[in-house]
């Protein structure tokens, strides 16, 4: 199985594990990738999007930087929020790792790491974090 295809297996496995269908609870899930370059993308990307609040998750893996980003990226006028779910999580107390910690003990299933990671702090602290009236501060 190549990188994009564990990338986002990981991650849509993962999400139906946690949160079941996403047509079920009206979210879109989706992924794209870069063109290859020495037969790898050079990024990777896996988002979550409530169309109707405006909010998604995405989940941005660099592979030559060898880095992880994770969001909640949030439609004001005009433009958009990005919100470090690293720096969120760790602000609200839900956990002391990110994706630094993460990548550097993930092994082979690095992406299902992450993906358990975040997901699992989501799913425990804040299921509504894609709700047009969920809190953030």
């Amino acid at each position: 199985m190549g990188i994009t295809a564990e990338y986002q297996s990981a991650f849509a496995s993962s999400f139906q594990e946690f949160f079941g269908n996403a047509k079920d609870i009206g979210w879109e899930l989706y992924h794209l990738s870069s063109e290859p370059e020495n037969d790898f993308p050079s990024w990777l990307t896996f988002t979550i999007r409530n169309p109707l609040g405006g909010r998604a998750l995405v989940f941005r893996y660099h592979h030559l930087e060898q880095k992880f980003y994770a969001h909640l990226k949030v439609q004001v006028i005009p433009g958009e929020e990005n919100w470090s779910l690293d720096q969120l999580f760790h602000k609200k107390g839900y956990t002391d790792l990110d994706a630094d910690d993460i990548l550097s003990s993930g092994g082979e299933w690095l992406f299902f790491s992450l993906a358990r990671h975040y997901f699992g702090i989501i799913i425990s602290y804040c299921p509504r974090i894609l709700e047009p009236d969920y809190f953030l501060d």
